[in-house]
């Protein structure tokens, strides 16, 4: 009987199973946006963001273009609940992650950021825009809008 439970202890503790990463939390839902083109286009894409409330998001925001951009949306930050930002490597791997509230983020050439967030109030067409000089002007705007009740 020792035996079989000490083969049992050593099952458990060397499976794969057993050092398997747990997952935290519900599973997001990934939403990709890119500010500006790779032809240096003034726009997002796409440029109407649409969320429900009682979801679960990833917004993975890239930046293409050879100039910096910002993802910036005040109205956005105070319908949501941001759980963390994550800066990502050019290999694909966490470098950095941000908490607490969130409305701008710059982006470098060839950067990309993770936002995962909860939606948890309504809100229509909040305005996403990008402050850096000029940019607006040239079209880079956009519209978020937060639907749908809790589940």
């Amino acid at each position: 009987m020792k035996n079989i439970i000490l083969f049992i202890t050593i099952f458990i503790l060397f499976s794969p199973a057993a050092h398997a990463e747990k997952r935290h939390g519900p599973k997001a839902i990934e939403i990709n946006v890119s500010v500006g083109t790779e032809d240096n286009q003034m726009k997002f894409v796409p440029d109407t963001l649409t969320f429900e409330r009682g979801n679960y998001y990833k917004l993975v925001i890239n930046n293409p273009s050879p100039e910096e951009h910002y993802f910036t949306s005040d109205g956005f930050a105070t319908h949501i609940f941001t759980r963390k930002v994550e800066v990502i490597g050019k290999d694909g791997k966490t470098l950095v992650e941000i908490h607490g509230a969130i409305n701008d983020i710059e982006l470098k050439p060839g950067t990309s950021v993770e936002w995962f967030f909860f939606p948890m109030t309504k809100g229509k067409n909040l305005k996403l825009y990008c402050h850096k000089k000029g940019h607006e002007g040239q079209g880079m705007v956009g519209t978020i809008n937060i639907t749908g009740s809790l589940k």
